[in-house]
């Protein structure tokens, strides 16, 4: 008989290509257990709800989350009856694909149906694994079905990226929304979008088929939980005429290095997802061909992602109101959970493009000097291996510091569970602006970049940095620059010879470190109009909200304009927060008002207010320029809108890449 439980070629590759240590590898059969222990068998059945899949008749997955209770039907429930059998009746909508996959015939009859399901209680963020063959199936015209399992395979998970929330039974009328169970060549509702983008938990099923009877594994199925930030599942379309095809994007973080589900995929790409609202009952069923890709084919895709897998949605169903469970308790997002990351295209439509690294072509930064701008805030300068064709002023570069902190894998972390997937690539303006070439008109390559980072609480990067600065310099401890990318600037590029331009009138909005990317464009204006006084024409109000003595970085423009001609002007309107050492605040407030007195138009120890937004001069004609907490952005979106800025002239940075 064939042994259920060792890795097959699939699982191997990428236990090979993750470099998943040889003594785990081959200890990995003793984790999972043919015969149900104990321990699963109390926790099944206490569930009231089950992700569970089968294949349809096309061997095809669908993932379903069977509701197991109900508050007047005490036959709902599951029932662990021993011998590794267990019976489920359970509530589902008369829609779902896993119920109608149920229905239909097997493709051979000799073959017996597969199913995988894995066991969460999003409470206390167990989870446990189960597959086997179901036995007998009957599915009622309500939803409701009725299953004898017959499980061979258990496996205890670790609970790293579920989201804990409390649940109850709550009676709903389902509503389909979206059917192509079949085939689907259309784009998905916006709804079943929307859905994709909210959700912190999708359930994924991959199938595994033996290679011959005498393989020395079986075909079976398996289904995991994938769960992450709020948006961690990223979508996207190709449109071919009349036909949609979506794909959507799962980036792959740290786990325990069984590679089961992205084993399987290598093997056979049929998968299937579902992905819950818990708040709505909406639910969004999908089946599709997945592959995975790794390290440049996925940065490719998705920047700062190794290892990712990308389904092509082939049949979905969206069903509105279709699953009898409602959230009674907040959600509490994993502490483990990475920051979302977002496809490269996504990035290109937000102006951040840049291109696909190269490992063979890498740079090396240098720390060279260091300037002091508040307690806080600093100016590093990097010197670079070689020179870099610089973005216009606002762009940012990519720094990796995985070579100087990288301390290697870890499982978990409790005392700081973001190291577990932490790569160690920071993405920071540049508040230098390269070099401006007059003779060409164009702005030049540079060796030489600036960035301007704020300390932050529990950073990693930014406070080796600060704290660690005259180490990196005497030591000339390099990190790798992986590039510089088109950003977040007020430049036009110049055609056929001329300069570069900028829009006549400006309201840059910027508040604490978001004011990096204004410190370059600054610089870059006062090139551009002095090497043509007679082509530069602008006029810039700066408005600045920082705390404490974070408004020192303001001293960045002070008088480095000597010689610029009339026609620029700068004027600034800054607001001081002030939280602790009021006389240091009152400092660097005084002082400002002397080496800005040319400026410096007004500056107030308070917040901003919309009554300073109504005093900027011909304010409907200004470009706006926005940088800084997302709260102050929104609050300035809305303040624009009721003073009726037009949303085109809203130019807005972010600090989501």
């Amino acid at each position: 008989m064939a042994q259920k439980h060792q890795s097959h070629k699939g699982e191997l590759l990428l236990q090979e290509r993750r470099k998943t240590p040889k003594e785990l590898i081959d200890a990995i059969p003793q984790f999972i257990d043919s015969n149900m222990p104990q321990q699963h068998a109390d926790f099944f059945a206490g569930l009231s709800y089950l992700p569970l899949a089968t294949l349809d008749q096309q061997g095809r997955p669908w993932v379903s989350i069977l509701v197991t209770t109900s508050d007047d039907d005490p036959s709902v429930g599951i029932k662990v009856l021993g011998g590794n059998t267990t019976d489920v009746v359970a509530e589902t909508n008369p829609y779902d694909p896993f119920a109608r996959a149920l229905q239909q015939d097997l493709a051979s009859a000799e073959e017996a149906r597969l199913f995988a399901g894995v066991g969460v209680d999003f409470s206390n963020r167990r989870r446990n694994k189960i597959a086997g063959t179901i036995g007998e199936s009957i599915v009622e015209n309500t939803g409701k079905v009725r299953l004898r399992l017959h499980s061979d395979q258990h496996l205890g998970n670790c609970p790293k990226y579920i989201t804990e929330r409390r649940l109850a039974h709550f009676q709903r009328a389902a509503e389909l929304s979206y059917d192509s169970f079949d085939t689907i060549t259309s784009a998905l509702p916006a709804g079943a979008k929307a859905l994709v983008d909210r959700a912190s938990t999708v359930f994924l099923a991959t199938r595994h088929i033996a290679e011959s009877d005498a393989s020395d594994t079986l075909t079976d199925m398996g289904v995991n939980h994938r769960g992450g930030a709020p948006s961690f599942t990223r979508i996207y379309e190709e449109v071919e005429g009349d036909q949609v095809t979506t794909y959507l994007v799962l980036p792959d973080h740290s786990g325990n290095r069984f590679y089961q589900s992205l084993g399987n995929i290598e093997t056979n790409p049929q998968v299937g997802l579902v992905f819950p609202d818990f708040i709505t009952g909406h639910v969004l069923y999908v089946t599709g061909e997945a592959e995975n890709l790794f390290a440049e084919k996925a940065e490719t895709l998705m920047p700062r992602v190794s290892l990712l897998t990308r389904i092509k949605v082939t049949g979905a169903v969206f069903v509105a109101d279709g699953l009898n469970l409602k959230l009674t308790s907040e959600e509490q997002f994993s502490p483990y959970n990475p920051p979302v990351k977002l496809l490269r295209q996504e990035l290109e439509q937000m102006g951040h493009s840049a291109m696909p690294y190269d490992d063979a072509a890498a740079i090396s930064a240098t720390l060279v000097s260091t300037q002091v701008l508040s307690d806080n805030i600093k100016t590093f300068t990097f010197k670079l291996s070689s020179p870099v064709n610089a973005p216009l002023p606002g762009g940012f570069g990519v720094f990796d510091f995985s070579g100087i902190l990288d301390v290697g894998y870890s499982h978990m972390n409790e005392a700081n569970p973001q190291l577990v997937n932490e790569d160690y690539i920071r993405t920071w303006t540049l508040s230098s602006a390269p070099r401006y070439d007059p003779k060409f008109n164009t702005f030049r390559g540079t060796d030489h970049v600036n960035v301007t980072v704020k300390r932050k609480p529990g950073g990693l990067a930014s406070n080796v940095l600060h704290d660690n600065a005259d180490k990196h310099i005497d030591r000339n401890l390099p990190v790798v620059f992986k590039g510089a990318g088109a950003g977040f600037s007020c430049f036009a590029e110049g055609h056929d010879g001329t300069p570069p331009s900028v829009p006549p009138k400006m309201l840059w909005i910027a508040g604490g470190v978001g004011i990096t990317p204004f410190m370059s464009m600054w610089d870059g204006i006062q090139q551009v109009a002095k090497a043509n006084p007679d082509q530069t024409s602008t006029d810039i109000v700066l408005m600045f909200t920082g705390r404490d003595d974070d408004i020192g970085v303001l001293n960045h423009f002070a008088s480095r304009h000597g010689s610029l001609p009339d026609q620029v002007k700068l004027s600034i309107v800054a607001f001081q927060s002030v939280s602790s050492h009021p006389s240091a605040a009152r400092s660097v407030r005084d002082g400002l008002r002397e080496t800005l007195s040319d400026n410096l138009r007004n500056l107030e120890e308070r917040r901003m207010k919309i009554n300073d937004f109504r005093t900027v001069a011909d304010l409907s004609e200004r470009e706006v320029f926005m940088c800084g907490p997302a709260a102050l952005m929104n609050w300035s979106e809305e303040l624009l809108t009721e003073l009726n800025v037009d949303e085109s002239r809203r130019h807005r940075e972010t600090f989501t890449f």
